[in-house]
Order: structure tokens, then C-alpha cells, then sequence
């Protein structure tokens, strides 16, 4: 736009006969009135669109917040009541286990050998005692406290290779093929004073070695073990577990004599005696059955 053009225009603003009558000025009056009804007709509309979401939305924070109140209280409830029966069956759960018991010569600790070796295996569920007589001149295979082979000997000499009594737990537990749990040693002495028998008549008597599985089921008491055990020289038994044994009834004590059925046997000029494999596999799944019958 030239300098000409722009005089031309706004000279003719500043002449030009420029009027503001009554009706302009009431026109124009309703129009800006107008204008201030439209805002404040938005203004409201945009708060009753607030209204009309804020209420649905309160409602919906507040039953959130009731129900919160409302189910903290049970689920801390069901909490506790979980943990309660989670404790009542832990005090109802049965408790079994193993015992080892060995009979040593009392002669002097350069004599470890173990004459005597009875496995007890006991279960509360029925208060029922299973006792396994295991000759000790029997042939299987011996394991150090490592837990293994070193041998192949009388089951007598597995203390008297490694006196850690684990070597002799561990021997016994494989060829059982059973967890031992604990172990018991006593002198000969006090078992044989419980049979009724002397020293004397027990030493070179096989015959009657043999025999000491009848022996102990004629005569030895579910307490007469109690008490054995009680006794002991060296073991790992816990008193809760020898509480659980005060109440033990004899009559459900049952006794298996593994010398039944074995073989005698000559290898290198050395006496020994063969458990017989049937009687073996019975005793050791009556006597897992026996452990695990929870």
C-alpha cells in the first residue's frame, strides 16, 4: 500500500461524518448483555456436567474406602485363622521315627565291637513299637561316617572301624534301606540283665546269639527298652522323643528276629551269617510302612 493511498483512507476516517445514535447505543447494549447471558449459560452447564460426574465418582471412592474398612478386619481375621489351623495340625501331625540300639563289651574302650544290634522303630499314631533283631555276626556291606564302603564284614566290627557311631548308623540304615534317626549305645550287661541271662552264658554261645530275638520278645518290656535308652552311655535322642515311648504299651510291640531263615557261612576261614533276602525285603517294607503311616 503506497503513501497516497493510505492519506486517501485515513482522511477520509478522520472527515467522515462519523454518528452514534439511541438505537445504535441500545443495540448495542443487548448485545453485550447477551453475550454475558451465553458465558453464564456455559458456566452453569459446564457445572452441572461436574455435578453430574462428581456424584457417581464420590459414590464410588467412598464404597471403596467403606469396603476397605469393612474387610480389613476379616481378612486379618482369616489371617489368624489360618495360622491357628496351621498350628493345630502341626500338633496333631504323628510323629515317628528310628532308633539304633547297640550293645557293646564293656571290657574296655580298645573293644568297640557292638555284640548287639536292635533297630526300634516307633509311631504314635497307634503307639505301636516295631523291634528288629539283627545277628551280629550277619555279613553286609560296612560304611564309614562318610557314607561309604569300606567293606565287607561282620556287622559287629562297623563301630570298631570308625568309632563315630554315623559309620554304624549309616551301615545299618543301608542294608535296612531305612532313615535311622537316632542312635542308643549301653553295655552288654544291661540288656542281658533285663533278659535274665549271664555274661558267661552268652559268650561262645552262638546258639543262644541266635536266639536273642526270642529272647527279647519274651522278655524284654516296651519299658525294659525305655529304660535302656534312658541309660545310655552316648546317644542323640531328644527327652521328646523318649516322652513319647512312657506310654508305650507292650502288647503292640512287635518284634522280628532277623536270624531267622539266615544261612551259615565260611569265607576265608571266617565264621559269618547270610540274612536271608526275602526276610530282609519284608523287614524293610514293614518297617518303612511302619515310619511313614502318618
Amino acid at each position: 500500500m503506497d503513501d497516497k493511498f493510505k492519506k486517501e483512507v485515513f482522511s477520509y476516517l478522520e472527515n467522515g461524518d462519523l454518528t452514534f445514535t439511541e438505537e445504535d447505543r441500545i443495540e448495542t447494549l443487548n448485545k453485550i448483555q447477551n453475550r454475558k447471558n451465553q458465558k453464564q449459560d456455559s458456566n452453569k452447564t459446564l457445572l452441572n456436567i461436574g455435578k453430574h460426574y462428581a456424584v457417581p465418582v464420590l459414590g464410588s471412592v467412598t464404597a471403596v474406602i467403606l469396603a476397605i474398612v469393612l474387610l480389613l478386619p476379616n481378612l486379618n481375621g482369616g489371617n489368624v485363622m489360618v495360622q491357628e489351623n496351621e498350628r493345630q495340625a502341626s500338633q496333631q501331625e504323628v510323629s515317628s521315627f528310628s532308633v539304633l540300639l547297640m550293645g557293646k563289651n564293656s571290657a574296655g574302650e580298645t573293644n568297640r565291637r557292638s555284640h548287639i544290634n536292635i533297630v526300634l522303630t516307633y509311631n504314635s499314631d497307634d503307639n505301636s513299637m516295631n523291634v528288629v533283631s539283627i545277628p551280629h555276626e550277619a555279613r553286609v556291606d560296612i560304611y564309614n561316617s562318610e557314607g561309604e564302603i569300606i567293606d565287607k564284614d561282620k556287622l559287629m566290627h562297623a563301630s570298631a572301624y570308625e568309632p563315630d557311631p554315623a559309620a554304624a548308623v549309616t551301615t545299618v540304615s543301608n542294608l535296612l534301606d531305612i532313615p535311622i534317626d537316632y542312635y542308643a549305645s549301653f553295655s552288654e550287661e544291661q540288656l542281658y540283665q533285663k533278659l535274665g541271662i549271664g555274661r558267661e552264658e552268652v559268650q561262645g554261645n552262638r546258639k543262644l546269639m541266635s536266639e536273642m530275638g526270642d529272647l527279647i520278645k519274651e522278655q524284654l518290656s516296651a519299658s525294659d527298652i525305655k529304660e535302656l535308652l534312658e541309660e545310655s552311655s552316648q546317644t542323640n535322642m531328644t527327652r521328646d522323643s523318649l516322652n513319647q515311648l512312657a506310654d508305650m504299651n507292650v502288647e503292640n510291640a512287635h518284634v522280628t528276629d532277623m536270624a531267622k531263615g539266615a544261612e551259615e557261612t565260611i569265607i576265608n576261614d571266617v565264621y559269618y551269617i547270610e540274612i536271608n533276602q526275602h526276610l530282609l525285603e519284608k523287614t524293610s517294607n514293614m518297617l518303612k510302612n511302619h515310619l511313614n503311616n502318618h
